[in-house]
């Protein structure tokens, strides 16, 4: 990890994208086992964070949900990691829009690089409802944040990419090129979206969920 970075090379990018014309029922060939990884630090804010919930809400509606289908969990982190619900906690996708409404919101510091390896050891294990033997099911982390981290991405980042989690890092305002370049996965251009405010996030809805829907 590079130690000392211009926090000024942070540029904020307003993505466009014309609205995907990709049927949801893609998504119905592509299981997943999805956990959103929420940085809920203090600079968010509660009122951004709200926005956040309905974020997710609204991602989930990609997904045929099911035991047998799409798991999908949720952790937030600032000092710490702490999961929301497990990836085996609900099996509808109305359970998994009112649990996103009752997600808490904390405050503190931006612990990044402990939520990842958090996510690599604990998240999409058995006992959270994973399901680690089943190649057909690939493990996928949308990771949200806006701000730099407080600790190194780029060891456990690389950890989670060699137990084939497919990570995708999107980053609000003064969130870091950089360090989403050093989490996410291969191709960066794939899996990296850096956009201005949280107004801006429904923006890349439609693009990521095109991305998610494509098996490969």
């Amino acid at each position: 990890a590079v130690e000392d970075r211009c926090h000024g090379a942070s540029i904020p990018i307003e993505m466009e994208f014309t609205p995907s014309r990709i049927s949801l029922a893609g998504c119905k060939n592509v299981h997943y086992d999805l956990i959103f990884l929420l940085d809920t630090s203090s600079s968010v804010g509660k009122e951004d964070f709200e926005k956040v919930r309905q974020w997710i809400a609204h991602l989930v509606d990609t997904f045929e949900i099911g035991p047998d289908r799409t798991r999908v969990g949720v952790v937030q982190y600032s000092d710490q990691p702490t999961t929301e619900f497990d990836l085996g906690s609900y099996g509808t996708q109305q359970e998994i829009k009112e649990a996103a409404k009752s997600i808490k919101y904390y405050g503190g510091n931006t612990n990044t690089g402990d939520a990842l390896r958090y996510i690599n050891s604990y998240s999409f294990s058995i006992q959270a409802g994973g399901r680690p033997n089943d190649n057909a099911i690939k493990k996928v982390v949308i990771l949200l944040t806006d701000g730099r981290s407080q600790d190194y991405v780029l060891s456990p980042a690389s950890a989670a990419h060699k137990a084939s989690i497919r990570i995708f890092a999107v980053g609000v305002g003064d969130a870091l090129k950089e360090e989403l370049d050093e989490i996410a996965s291969e191709p960066k251009s794939a899996h990296v979206f850096h956009v201005s405010d949280y107004n801006a996030i429904d923006k890349i809805r439609e693009e990521l969920r095109r991305r998610l829907c494509e098996s490969k």
